[in-house]
């Protein structure tokens, strides 16, 4: 006899990622009672997921929560159990799911934490986009730092480098032009992400997986993908599911000994 059909009946089983993180998925285990839920996150740092079960004749043993942070570089993490109501009866599961870096369920984050300027000890550059600019920071915290291209990019706070981008080549003024972006991603300690983007092809000097400490050398800058001109857009983040939610921040200036929040129009040097 069929176990599965004879006590089970239907099965339908529905799973779609939504995100593009192709090292994560959710999957389940037939057990004597139903069935478990696990999830595989081959990411370089914790991933959320959003499941929606739909499931009949079946018990989902965390109820109504929706979302689940899983860790990085695991495997058969487990989600839930799915219990049988009544053997005698046909079941049905099935369930969507969406996901993307980071714990979308965090509010708090280190606040107070003094950024190093990612460029060159004796250099400067000016902000040419600020906090909320005109141009494509519209309801945005984020920086565009002038520099030439090929200008070396350093790392403004430890991390680890969760995502590379560096074979585009395609510029234009128009955002449509977004999907060709070069950048660099990395994970921060305290759940925070800073993407340093534009940057030149085969710009990259660290690959995903790599811890990078603040001060070291990363990449070059571009003028890469949605760009008016060659710079380095540089943005630290919360990630969510349908968006960023983007995070102002102060940066260390001349010698280093003062943290200021930086301003469109202004130069800055490194001098530390």
């Amino acid at each position: 006899m069929n176990m599965k059909r004879a006590i089970f009946g239907i099965l339908c089983l529905l799973s779609i990622p939504i995100f593009a993180q192709e090292n994560f998925k959710v999957y389940y285990e037939e057990t004597d009672n139903g069935y478990k839920i696990y999830a595989d996150n081959g990411e370089f740092c914790p991933v959320s997921v959003e499941i929606d079960f739909k499931i009949e004749n079946l018990t989902s043993s965390i109820g109504d929560i929706k979302i689940i942070e899983v860790p990085e570089q695991i495997t058969k993490f487990y989600i839930a159990d799915l219990t049988v109501i009544d053997r005698k009866k046909a079941l049905r599961l099935g369930f969507s799911i969406r996901y993307n870096h980071g714990n979308h369920l965090q509010k708090s984050y280190d606040k107070n934490y003094a950024y190093h300027l990612p460029f060159k000890k004796g250099t400067e550059h000016m902000i040419t986009q600020g906090y909320l600019g005109k141009i494509s920071h519209h309801d945005e915290y984020a920086l565009d730092f002038r520099m030439p291209i090929g200008t070396p990019i350093y790392a403004a706070r430890d991390g680890k480098v969760i995502l590379v981008q560096e074979s585009n080549a395609k510029t234009c003024a128009d955002v449509g032009c977004e999907k060709f972006n070069n950048y660099i991603l990395v994970y921060h300690s305290d759940g925070t992400f800073a993407e340093y983007t534009h940057i030149k092809k085969n710009g990259s000097k660290v690959q995903p997986g790599e811890i990078v400490k603040k001060g070291q050398h990363i990449g070059f800058s571009g003028n890469v993908g949605w760009s008016t001109g060659p710079h380095l857009h540089f943005v630290v983040f919360l990630q969510r599911f349908n968006d960023r939610e983007t995070l102002a921040t102060k940066f260390l200036t001349g010698n280093g000994k003062m943290a200021e929040q930086l301003e469109e129009g202004k130069t800055y040097r490194k001098s530390y």
